[in-house]
């Protein structure tokens, strides 16, 4: 294991590179509905508590690559038709993608 004051060289487009650590990090903070969370990993299971919010923000940025538009707030419920489907296969990416696939959204824009 590298000590703090240890330089490490590696190799970046094509030159050597030395650098060494940096400042400590604080991973700490708090989610704006009072959570908090004190790392990396702590903050994934914050998260993953609500599959159902990770499924909307994804479905919604697949919807806006695929038809060019972003969502209108017309749109919400074909979005959460979508996360409805996608909850009943325990939002596997496939299932989210073959949701929004067959949505209204995708088909009709």
């Amino acid at each position: 294991m590298l000590g703090a004051k240890e330089p490490l060289n590696k190799m970046a487009f094509g030159k050597r590179v030395t650098y060494g650590d940096g400042p400590p990090v604080d991973a700490s903070n708090t989610l704006p509905d009072g959570r908090a969370f004190t790392g990396l990993r702590d903050f994934k299971q914050l998260l993953l508590e609500d599959k159902d919010q990770i499924a909307r923000a994804l479905a919604r940025k697949l919807v806006t690559y695929a038809t060019g538009h972003g969502l209108e707030y017309r749109d919400r419920t074909a979005l959460e038709r979508i996360v409805a489907q996608c909850g009943e296969r325990q939002y596997g990416l496939r299932s989210l993608i073959h949701a929004v696939v067959q949505s209204e959204l995708f088909q009709n824009k």
